[in-house]
């Protein structure tokens, strides 16, 4: 039998660092939409670099089923597919915004979700998306992202109610901002309060995967006060 398959949506910073986690327990298949920063992490951890279009559920469902082919499974799923935009008020700013980052942050959620749930229950996964607290705090300048990532947790308790009858698992993992030491690094003299160290949030994630005490449905704040 094969590790088991965790599929990292998402080759940024998040990505990497969840990837790092997962590298030693986990065979990681790295999705992006451009092929360089994929294949750049996948290289980096000894696991596999895919491109997808991740809004076609055609798309998604092609790649899922060929990597239930190859491996025999999918145990995972980690969704760190977004960005952020900003306006300065509830104004035409904030709607630029909305769909600038709702396709990345609420759209590939949706279709990803359908895309390999039902791998999911064969393997009694999970589906871990990670959000942000800005969903249960939402502000005039960060509005249209708040909302898509509050849209987003939704269809997640969605998800995890379609598990409710399966061992497998739909969990929210949320953190005001992510940091990696090169951003620490960088500015020396800024604190970053409540940041999340991306190492910290891959460690997090593989202590979720690996154990059983993170129900279904369940929302961790990973916030540092």
């Amino acid at each position: 039998m094969t590790r088991p398959v965790a599929v990292v949506l998402g080759a940024g910073i998040g990505g990497g660092g969840v990837a790092r986690a997962l590298a030693a327990t986990h065979q990681v298949v790295v999705v992006d939409r451009g092929s360089s920063k994929a294949q750049t992490l996948a290289a980096a951890i000894g696991g596999e670099a895919v491109t997808a279009d991740l809004l076609d559920i055609d798309s998604v469902t092609a790649m899922c089923d060929d990597l239930v082919a190859r491996y025999g499974r999918v145990d995972t799923v980690i969704h760190l597919v977004g960005g952020w935009q900003g306006s300065s008020s509830v104004d035409r700013d904030a709607l630029a915004a909305w769909n600038a980052i709702a396709p990345g942050v609420f759209g590939t959620l949706r279709v990803t979700s359908v895309g390999f749930r039902e791998a999911l229950l064969a393997s009694e996964g999970a589906y871990v998306m990670v959000s942000s607290t800005a969903a249960h705090r939402p502000t005039a300048g960060n509005v249209a992202y708040a909302t898509a990532k509050a849209a987003a947790e939704s269809w997640m308790g969605g998800l995890a109610h379609s598990f409710a009858d399966s061992s497998a698992r739909a969990v929210i993992v949320a953190v005001k901002a992510l940091v990696t030491a090169d951003m620490r690094a960088a500015e020396p003299d800024r604190a970053f309060p409540g940041y999340t160290d991306v190492d910290a949030l891959g460690l997090a994630i593989r202590g979720i995967l690996e154990g059983d005490t993170v129900a279904n449905g369940a929302r961790v704040d990973l916030t540092e006060e």
